[in-house]
Parts: C-alpha cells; structure tokens; sequence
C-alpha cells in the first residue's frame, strides 16, 4: 500500500492543533500519601492541623521567663528537663529557667529559649556569659501554617518533596486524577525483548522498558500489550482488543511511509489522523490520530527518536489528556555553545548534549545517529535549536534543555 505524501508540519502547529483536540477523559480516585508522588491532584488539599501543633523549642538549652522590663541575667533554675513527646504542667515564674531540647513543648510563662553555650550554670542558677542573640528560639503553633490553610491546588502534581507537608497537615490520603491507562505496542520483526538471547538477525528492544519508566514517572499506569512483528493483521487485533479498556495507546516503529511501516498506514486508513510527519530531528515520522474514541500516539523506532518524541510531544499530550489544564512545557535556560552546527530552516532540532556545570559551556554528541544508544548516557539534557535558527558558532547562547525537567 503506497502512503500518500504529507507535507512535514512545524512543531508549533502540531503542539496547536493537540492543545485544540486533545481532551481529559480521567475520572477521580484516591490514593494514600505513601502512593502519591506524580499523581495530579483532582481537588484543593487543606491542612487538617497547625504547624507546629503546639508551642516548642527550637534548640537545646533553656525556657526562661525574662519578665517584663527586666534585665537580669541571673535565672533560678528549676529541676527537670523538657523532652520532645511530653507535656509539662510547670509554669515559669519571672527569672525562672529550665532545662529543654529541641523540640518539647515550652512550658507556660516562657518569654525565651537561650543556648546551653551561652549560659553558665552553678548552684541551680543559670547566668548569661553573652547574649548576642536576639531570638526568642521558640517555634509558635502554627507559623508554618495554619489548620484550614490551603496547602496545594487543585490540578498540581504532587512532587517528593509535598510529603512531608501532606503528612504535617494530617493528609493520609488525597483525592486525584485517575491515572491514565496507557496501552503500549512496540513493532518490528526485529525486536527482541529477551535481553538473555541474541541473535545475528533481531535487536534488543531498547524502547519498551525507557518508555514505560517515563510514562509512569508521570503519573500514569502502563499497560504493556506486547510487541508484534510487521503484520497489520495482527497489529489491527491488539489494537482493537485493547480499544475498550485502555485510555491511550503509544506505540514505537512503522510510522514512516514504507512498506511494511503498519501503524502509519493503520491509522491513515481506519483512524482519524490528527498530524502526521513532522518538521523536527530526531523523531520526524511521529504520527498522532484517534481510533475510535481513543488517541494513538505512533513513536519513530529509532530509540532516540523515541525517546525525544516522548519528552517533547508525549509528556504534555498525556499531561492533557491525564487531566493537566496548562501544556507542560520544560524548563530550559541559556548556555553557551562549545559547538559549531548548521541547521536546515525551518525544522525543529533536538541536539543530545552535555552542560558542564563549571564552565557554563554545552557540548553536543558529535555524531547524530538515531540509534546510538550510548548517546543518551552521555548527555544530560538536550539543546532546543527553533525553526529559525541555522548558523550556530562557538559562545552563541543557546537554549538548554536538562533531563530533570522531563522527570523526577
């Protein structure tokens, strides 16, 4: 079957026409704090409780009352030590003091904690050597913040670093998005996904693995339909054996327009095609469509192309279509190039490359292959080069892409 010829379409359009079709088909669900990381929040999460819950000392050393007015040093030092976990019923009476650490509840009257170090005890009296400190060292309830206090909004995605606050708040469990069922096909003849056998006539399947890694680090639940060979028979079957319970489907391999390149000519034939072909390297023949009421997302087979078509176009059509309001874009910074480069106008180029953190200088892969493995281990991030640019030279600024915007 000849594919009919399709004129290669900017990455703004597609990224245009996929923020006009793309809809959120997630429902709720709820899930514990533990469970949690990714994960879109579905509503508003409040806090529960105060924190801190209660007054408390933020060093070792002494709860005084200083009185008002006074400038004494010299304290009355009342037997015991405050410990994190127990409550006094000790009232400090002006130029009293008592042992405390970090942590315990002030006892009432308390007006400061002073540092052991500062202090000179002898005969149950406690004398400042200095007080070059100005702070009272006690942590008041609810400073950080307070029960009824919104905490994360509706539609954020909840990071590692949320758990702590979620907990603090008395969060045990948070409503969400429901997480996408992603349905992934990898094809070829040559796929092997045995990485204990090898032969002279297959490849490892380098695609499956990375991918589902991303697609769940996103906050979405994979479903692995497997790999199939270059059959459209049974490329059509685990498509529409899976059309009734996955939520998307991503597949990698026979999206360009030969023979025997199946998925392109699946859904050019039975499928609504959305965009096919586009003005980017690495990753041109992505393709996008619906079949039936589900959105397929058709990867090249390159591993790099792959892998660039994931960060680039599928983590924000999935972010969309998981229930994300705002188009994920990644974070990206100036850098000078260590590198010279012409570039075709009018395309999209995504260069694997390496910042060197103490000189501020990008280096790119010197060599640009689609299937070389090795450089995706090298860099750590990628250099966006726009449809404008062409003529790079060493010390241009150029936008850089790390990783860690992709990922956590």
């Amino acid at each position: 079957m000849a594919s009919p010829k399709v004129k290669l379409t900017p990455l703004s359009k597609l990224f245009s026409d996929l923020k006009a079709e793309l809809k959120s088909v997630s429902g709720e669900s709820r899930v514990s704090v533990e469970n949690s990381v990714n994960r879109i929040l579905s509503k508003d999460i409040f806090a529960k409780y105060d924190n801190p819950p209660f007054d408390n000392s933020a060093i070792d050393g002494f709860a005084v009352n200083e009185g008002s007015g006074s400038t004494s040093k010299n304290f009355s030092l009342l037997k015991g030590l405050l410990r994190p976990g127990f409550r006094s019923n000790i009232v400090l009476k002006r130029n009293e003091g008592i042992k405390i650490l970090t942590g315990a509840p002030i006892p009432s009257g308390t007006t400061r904690i002073i540092f052991k170090e500062n202090t000179k005890e002898h005969d149950q009296k406690i004398h400042f050597a200095q007080d070059d400190d100005k702070e009272t060292n006690i942590r008041l309830k609810g400073e950080d913040f307070k029960k009824g206090d919104l905490l994360f909004k509706k539609n954020n995605q909840i990071r590692i670093t949320d758990l702590a606050a979620l907990i603090g708040s008395g969060n045990s469990s948070i409503s969400i998005v429901k997480p996408l069922k992603v349905g992934l096909i990898t094809t070829g003849n040559e796929l092997n996904r045995n990485i204990k056998r090898q032969s002279k006539s297959v490849i490892f399947d380098t695609n499956s693995v990375p991918l589902k890694t991303l697609i769940e680090n996103w906050g979405h639940s994979i479903v692995d339909i497997g790999s199939v060979g270059d059959n459209i028979e049974l490329l059509r079957k685990k498509f529409f054996d899976n059309l009734g319970w996955v939520d998307v489907f991503v597949t990698t391999g026979g999206v360009s327009t030969g023979q025997e390149d199946f998925v392109s000519q699946l859904l050019n034939s039975e499928g609504q095609l959305i965009n096919w072909r586009i003005a980017i390297k690495p990753g041109r023949p992505f393709i996008c469509a619906k079949l039936g009421a589900k959105y397929v997302f058709g990867l090249p087979g390159n591993p790099v192309a792959a892998f660039i078509c994931a960060l680039i176009i599928l983590r924000p059509s999935l972010g969309r279509i998981g229930g994300e309001k705002a188009w994920f874009k990644p974070f990206s910074f100036k850098a000078k190039a260590n590198f010279k480069k012409y570039k075709r106008p009018g395309r999209t180029e995504f260069l694997r490359a390496n910042l060197n953190r103490e000189d501020g200088f990008v280096s790119i892969f010197p060599l640009e292959g689609s299937s070389r493995l090795s450089s995706l281990s090298w860099s750590n991030g990628i250099v966006e080069l726009s449809e404008q640019e062409q003529n790079i030279e060493i010390g241009d600024l150029v936008d850089f892409i790390p990783y860690g915007s992709f990922f956590q």
